[in-house]
This record gives structure tokens, sequence and C-alpha cells, in this order.
């Protein structure tokens, strides 16, 4: 009997051990296109107003992913992948209905750049096209 309590209380603390780890891995380190900060690269940026922005595409998807801009700024996304194309779009996938014209309709090369200047307020989605699991927000005030 007390072998059995002794195997469920050491079961118990290895699941409780392993959670935490888990969590604590997760917070650090998410995948593509997650809020990761391994870069020391800002999930989240802030832009002077009438100063424009550039998102970088690379194998570590957006940075930053998410950013706040005012009524009438461009913001243009650089593909700093290496072998890479991106094809930035508005939210959602495959449609890209969001934010009408918010779309570069084709692939962009590494070294290549897309831009769009944002004329309403809103939280803009947008993503990879070619794979919508990298992503990000334009947050566009007035």
């Amino acid at each position: 009997m007390n072998k059995a309590i002794l195997t469920i209380i050491i079961a118990l603390l290895v699941i409780v051990v392993g959670f935490y780890l888990l969590r604590n891995n997760n917070s650090t380190s998410m995948n593509r296109g997650g809020t990761s900060n391994q870069n020391n690269v800002p999930p989240a940026i802030s832009v002077i107003p009438g100063q424009d922005m550039t998102i970088s595409y690379s194998e570590a998807g957006f940075s930053p992913r998410e950013i706040t801009i005012k009524v009438g700024q461009t913001v243009t996304w650089r593909n700093d992948e290496r072998d890479g194309k991106m094809w930035v779009a508005s939210a959602p996938h495959p449609v890209h209905t969001d934010y009408p014209g918010f779309d570069a309709k084709k692939e962009i090369e590494p070294g290549g750049t897309y831009s769009f200047t944002f004329e309403k307020v809103g939280d803009w989605k947008y993503h990879n096209h070619l794979d919508p699991t990298e992503n990000g927000v334009v947050h566009v005030t007035q």
C-alpha cells in the first residue's frame, strides 16, 4: 500500500515539474511566426508620427510582428530571407478581404520589398500568403 502511494506521489511530481518546464520553455521560444523575442527585437513597436516603418521578414517570420502607426503612414515589408519568398496580404487567408488593396498580389523575392500606405483606422492583421502561420498586426490610429 505504501509503495502505491509513493508511486502516485512521484508520478504527480514528474507531471508538475514537466508542466512547469514546458510552460517556461514556451514562454521564451515560440515557433516561426510566434511572438518570440529571441532575436532581441520587440514584438510590438509604435512608430513616430510621420515616420514610415519597415518590417523585416526572415527565417524567424515577421519582425516586429505588431506595430502602431498613424493614418497615412506607409509600412514596407522587406524580405531578408536568404532562400525563401514572401507574399504579404491582409487577413483572412486566403481571401485577403479585411482591407481591400492590402495585398502584394505576388511573391516577393529575397531582397525585395512591398509597401502599403494605411488610410483607414483599425487593427489590420496580415500574413505571409505562402505560409499563413507567419502573421502580424498593423494598428492604425488617428
